[in-house]
Order: structure tokens, then C-alpha cells, then sequence
């Protein structure tokens, strides 16, 4: 249920809270109709009761003068099929009606009560009048059945409460979500080439519009952030190339100087080295920032990529060679495709460069290519340590290294800047699997 979307789920609650409100409806309303009944049942015995006493005390002078001739002939017959019990002033039975076997109704307790007589549920009575004490019960059988005849009509109706409140709620909860679909779907289109779009504020002043107010204001900040930072880098890697430059040639010229002693030779190489790691990053962070900004040129041209993967697979069977890394390719003979052919090569190096820094001495890696579908699927495979589940989200973030250790070089730049331009090609890169034995990653590529 906690995947389901937001309006089924108002639906089942709106249709759960009508269940348990119909529940106690029905509960309220049958103790409320039975109370009733009852209170009515027992007017109807009171009014029997009285009915009883006035026959008494108009047959030939009363009570006194025909207690000893009392008969069935006293009992009206609204009271003939109830259970009645007449007692004199010393208690004693004076009438029993047939259908009681035994002083059964006399029982202390003079306010209307119910009790079990013969199995059967009664409701007795007691009256007095003069010295006479009257108890009438009589059988709830009708009351019972009426409150049987209200619970099954009342949970009958459950079902339909059900679908009626289930519609209802979904129809209501589309109606209310109608303004948060809309702003789903415009949150969407908000990219990082597409910044400058906003939400679509409703027109109603209620809280869905006060959360848009919110969040475009949200947005508009990080707008700003975002291309501060993204012109901070861009400006920062322009401004670097000149004097990188001049800083490599200066280095350059103490290479080539014969006066030059072989230690001062050795610093000035060792600089280098540095100055050409500072040119790459610098180099990297440009074409992220291009990148981030959306202005990213792919320069597309038709080429055979099989001689792009040849070279990259050369590259790497010259730079695995002193760990003693076996290459292995399965690329078909003609692999035409449509885009900047330098992009590629740079997306399969970084691959390549990836698989060498984390192999294993002695290791493998496995590059091959084939054409599913309409698109090309290249794939670069290394034996080595498996990435750790918990940074396998992490690893096409940038600076991101899957191991920090000085035999690892590199600055965590390539698997985010190999992304960006398959990206940009319409393709996409992935990590397939990194299980201890190979660690494999996935670049397609359209065709056309």
C-alpha cells in the first residue's frame, strides 16, 4: 500500500472511515430504535396493567367483594397471551395465567425489567393498586426480531456505503490532487538547461498555492546558486589556461636547456607532471560547467567506431602491461555510428583508464561492442574489487573516488564527465554489476 498512488490511498481511507462510520451509525441507531421500542413495549404493559385494575374495580363492588370469585374473566384480553401474576396483600397468588408454571415472575424488583423464562425472553411489569400487586410479562419476540431486521439491513447496506464512499473519495481526491499533478509535472521540466521555469501557481489563496510561493522561491535561489557556481568554474578553468601555459613552457625550456643539472632536470619533470594533472582538471571542470549549463557542442560526424575501440583497447594493453593485464575485444568488423568522435573517445578512455586503476596485478579486462535494436552497446569489463554497495549511488558524482589511496591516482572526474557526454549523444551510461569477480559498465549510444 505504500506504493499506491496518493488518491487510491484517500479513496481506501475515505471508504475505511465510512465502513467504521456506517458501523457505528448502525450500532447508535439499533440501541437507540430498541430503547425506544422497549420504552413503547412498556407503556403498552402499563396501560394493560391499568386496564386490569379498572376491570377489578368495577366488577360488582371491587376487589374486596369478588376476591374469592377471580377468574380469567377479570384479564382483558389485550393481556390473555402474557404471563400474569396477581398477588394479594399478604403476597399470596390470588391469579396465575395458564401459560406459567409455578410464581415465576415474582422476583423483587418492581421497575420494568427483561428476564429469561422458559428460554424465551420476557419483559416484566410490576403495578400495585390498593393491596394488589400485578407483575405482566410479556414476550420481546417481536422487539427482537425487529432489532434482528434492522442490524441486517443496516450492515446490508455496508457494501454499498463502501463503493459509494470509495468512488467518492477518489473522485474527491482527483479533484483536490488536479493542482499537485500539474505542479508534478511542471516540477519535471525543471532541469539544469531548464532553470528558468517556474511552477504553476494556483489560483485559489490556499495552502497548495502558499507551498508553490514557496518552492518557486526555493528554486529562484537555487537558480542563482547554481549559476554562480557553474560561471565560478567555468571562469576559473578559462582563466587557468593561459597561465598554465606559460608555466608549461617555462618548465619545458629547463628540460631542453643543456645547462640544465639532471637534479634540477628531475624537479622540473616532476613539475611538469603536475602542471599537466592541473591542465586535466582544469580541462574537466570547463566542460562540466558546459555541461551543468547546457551548452555542451557535440560535433556530429559519421565514423567507424570499431577504430576508436581498437585504439582504446592498444592504450590499454600498453598501460596494463607492467601489472600484466590481459586486453580482450569482441567488436564487430564495421561499427558505423553518428557523433562527436572525439566525445566517444574520450567516454571509452576514461572507461579504460577506470578499468586499469582498479584492477588487479595480473588481472583482465573485457571490451566489447554489438548492435541490439538500433543502437550500439559498448561494454568495459575489469576483474578487481567490487564496489561497495553503499557507494555504488556515489560513483558518476563528482570528485567521487571508490577508493582513496595514493595507488589509486586520479581526481574523480572521468566516470561524471563520461556520463555527461553519453548524456549529451542521447545515450546513457550505467554500472551493470560489480560482484568481487567482474566489475562491468554499459555506454549506448543511438546509431543515427
Amino acid at each position: 500500500m505504500k506504493r499506491w498512488p496518493l488518491r487510491w490511498k484517500i479513496a481506501l481511507y475515505a471508504a475505511s472511515f465510512g465502513i467504521v462510520a456506517t458501523i457505528a451509525g448502525a450500532a447508535t441507531t439499533w440501541t437507540l430504535m430498541r430503547r425506544s421500542e422497549i420504552a413503547a413495549f412498556d407503556q403498552r404493559l402499563a396501560l394493560d396493567a391499568q386496564e386490569l385494575f379498572r376491570d377489578i374495580r368495577n366488577f360488582e363492588g371491587g376487589w374486596q367483594n369478588s376476591r374469592g370469585a377471580f377468574k380469567e374473566i377479570f384479564v382483558p384480553l389485550a393481556l390473555r397471551n402474557r404471563y400474569i401474576e396477581l398477588r394479594g396483600p399478604n403476597d399470596e397468588v390470588v391469579y396465575a395465567s395458564p401459560n406459567l408454571s409455578g410464581a415465576v415472575l415474582a422476583d423483587k424488583i418492581d421497575k420494568f425489567h427483561s428476564r429469561k423464562i422458559d428460554n424465551r425472553s420476557v419483559r416484566i411489569g410490576t403495578f400495585h393498586e390498593n393491596d394488589l400487586t400485578l407483575r405482566v410479562g410479556a414476550d420481546m419476540k417481536e422487539i427482537n426480531q425487529f432489532g434482528r431486521k434492522l442490524i441486517v439491513g443496516m450492515f446490508g447496506a455496508i457494501p454499498t456505503v463502501l463503493v459509494v464512499v470509495a468512488l467518492g473519495g477518489r473522485w474527491v481526491a482527483r479533484q483536490a490532487l488536479g493542482p499537485v499533478e500539474a505542479i508534478r509535472n511542471a516540477a519535471a521540466q525543471i532541469t539544469a538547461q531548464r532553470l528558468g521555469q517556474r511552477l504553476p501557481v494556483p489560483p485559489a489563496q490556499d495552502e497548495i498555492s502558499g507551498l508553490v510561493t514557496v518552492l518557486n522561491s526555493t528554486f529562484d535561489r537555487l537558480q542563482r546558486s547554481f549559476e554562480q557556481a557553474t560561471r565560478f568554474s567555468a571562469d576559473a578553468s578559462h582563466h587557468l589556461k593561459t597561465p598554465l601555459a606559460v608555466l608549461r613552457a617555462g618548465i619545458e625550456e629547463v628540460l631542453v636547456d643543456p645547462a640544465a643539472s639532471p637534479e634540477q632536470q628531475k624537479r622540473a619533470n616532476a613539475l611538469l607532471e603536475q602542471v599537466r594533472l592541473l591542465t586535466s582538471v582544469s580541462e574537466n571542470l570547463l566542460l562540466l560547467a558546459r555541461a551543468d549549463a547546457g551548452r555542451l557542442e557535440i560535433n556530429r560526424v559519421r565514423f567507424d567506431l570499431r577504430e576508436v575501440l581498437d585504439g582504446a583497447a592498444e592504450d590499454a594493453r600498453t598501460l596494463g602491461e607492467s601489472r600484466h593485464i590481459s586486453v580482450t575485444t569482441k567488436i564487430p568488423s564495421q561499427l558505423e555510428i553518428v557523433g562527436d568522435r572525439f566525445a566517444v573517445s574520450l567516454i571509452v578512455q576514461n572507461l579504460i583508464d577506470n578499468a586499469i586503476k582498479y584492477n588487479r596485478d595480473g588481472g583482465e579486462i573485457e571490451l566489447r561492442a554489438h548492435v541490439p535494436d538500433g543502437i550500439t552497446e559498448i561494454t568495459v569489463a575489469n576483474t578487481g574489487e567490487a564496489i561497495a554497495p553503499e557507494r555504488v549511488s556515489q560513483i558518476f558524482d563528482r570528485f567521487f573516488r571508490a577508493r582513496h589511496d595514493q595507488r589509486t591516482p586520479g581526481q574523480g572526474l572521468g566516470l561524471s564527465i563520461a556520463r555527461e557526454l553519453a548524456l549529451a549523444h542521447g545515450g546513457a551510461l550505467a554500472l551493470v554489476r560489480s560482484d568481487g569477480r567482474w566489475t562491468e559498465f554499459r555506454l549506448t549510444l543511438p546509431r543515427d
